[in-house]
């Protein structure tokens, strides 16, 4: 009997050892718990001033950095080159189009994560700065817009066969002129939705080529045409890879602050990598 009721009594101990367990981690799971009824809603719209000098609110900077990021994909696109000022005014709709905008597009065009990609006009962005960007792409129906933009020096020097312009006749056809194109291509982000930038990417150009000393400013800019048209398509997969990148970002940072209920405000399709579409366009 004496055995009988040590073991009656053990089997009690255990079993109010483990509920006493069970009650005290049910509130340190509930901590750990994401708060949802608490959790700050997307942005549905820009809080920044349609205004150039950039004013922004305490409230309305809290808010951004607070707020979970939203990316929807497939979605329309459009690529905005942005060209440099001439004067206050911006510049106009009869700018030239960059060398890079059109290998640009095709490459965009090929992924599944856009259902349209369109290039746009440049149009004069006149006082209203970042604010017109989402001007034009209201015009076009764009939910994202690509800035594009090209930052190319050139310049030309002398080499050794310039030696022979001493006599007059080599001055006509001897290539004694290096010319020479480099700088960068760059593309951003931009959601048209909330004014906010995504990501920036940008390539190194380079390029080098000899010539006579004849319309050498054609030269160089045939030549950074050409270098430009080259390194387009490579600055494309950088675009498509950078957003990869940022979706995979985004739905980590949501999941650890607002658990798996928000995961659906990430949608990418094809993210295993930059992929090629099979529809042409």
């Amino acid at each position: 009997m004496l055995h009988r009721s040590c073991v009656a009594m053990l089997v009690v101990c255990l079993v109010a050892c483990g509920a006493h367990q069970k009650m005290a981690s049910a509130p340190m799971a509930a901590a750990a718990a994401p708060s949802m009824a608490g959790s700050p809603p997307p942005l549905d719209r820009s809080l920044f001033a349609r205004d150039p000098a950039g004013q922004l609110s305490e409230d309305a900077l809290q808010k951004i950095l607070a707020a979970p990021i939203e990316l929807d994909l497939p979605a329309r696109v459009g690529v905005l080159p942005i060209s440099t000022a001439t004067d206050w005014r911006g510049p106009g709709p009869d700018e030239r189009v960059p060398a890079g905008l059109a290998p640009l597009v095709d490459r965009l065009r090929r992924d599944a994560a856009f259902s349209l990609v369109t290039q746009t006009m440049v149009i004069p962005s006149g006082a209203l700065g970042m604010e017109a960007l989402r001007e034009v792409a209201a015009r076009y129906r764009l939910r994202y817009l690509i800035l594009y933009r090209e930052v190319i020096a050139k310049r030309s020097e002398l080499n050794p066969w310039a030696w022979g312009y001493a006599t007059l006749v080599g001055a006509l056809f001897l290539p004694g002129q290096r010319h020479e194109v480099y700088g960068y291509i760059e593309a951003t982000m931009f959601d048209v939705k909330t004014g906010l930038l995504m990501f920036t990417t940008r390539r190194a150009i380079t390029a080098s080529a000899t010539g006579n000393q004849w319309h050498k400013a054609s030269k160089r800019d045939k030549l950074a045409a050409v270098a430009i048209s080259k390194f387009a398509p490579e600055l494309a997969f950088d675009v498509l890879a950078d957003l990869r990148k940022f979706a995979a970002v985004a739905r980590a940072e949501i999941l650890h602050r607002h658990g798996d209920a928000r995961e659906g405000l990430v949608t990418l399709p094809g993210e295993g990598g930059p992929s090629v579409a099979t529809d042409a366009y």
